[in-house]
């Protein structure tokens, strides 16, 4: 019998393999982010495999969170909504459901997070880093 983790072990070493085949295309040292991640990824994914192998063979019972499965079904929401609504308005939205599904039920603080993060995101890529965000319907 295969196990879950360690079938789910290997998909991620596959995808992190993936991404570093697929960084190597990009120019300009822009490849230097994506292979570090992917290779920071793999490294843990093993140690993960390693550190956990006896509790992945035993037979008890493992109850299973969901969370994880909905931030990364949110995720992927808001990776295409860049595409329709823009990077900004996107970020706000989705920031604000990623918080709340995960527990923060205060609003002045979600609020106030944005108030600080958005011209910090602003700031850095658009006048340090001099890339152009994606511009959606709304922005």
């Amino acid at each position: 019998m295969i196990n879950i983790y360690f079938l789910r072990n290997i998909f991620i070493f596959l995808v992190s393999l993936a991404v570093i085949f697929i960084s190597t295309e990009y120019t300009d040292y822009a490849n230097l982010l994506p292979t570090f991640c992917a290779i920071l990824i793999i490294i843990f994914t093993i140690l993960d495999y390693f550190q956990n192998k006896e509790v992945y063979k035993s037979k008890k019972k493992i109850l299973i969170n969901f969370r994880p499965y909905v931030i990364l079904f949110i995720s992927f929401l808001y990776v295409f909504s860049i595409l329709f609504l823009g990077f900004f308005v996107s970020t706000i939205l989705f920031f604000i459901v990623s918080s709340y599904y995960l527990g923060v039920k205060n609003f002045k603080h979600i609020f106030v997070t944005l108030v600080i993060l958005i011209p910090f995101m602003y700031i850095f890529f658009s006048l340090f880093l001099k890339t152009n965000l994606p511009k959606g319907l709304l922005i």
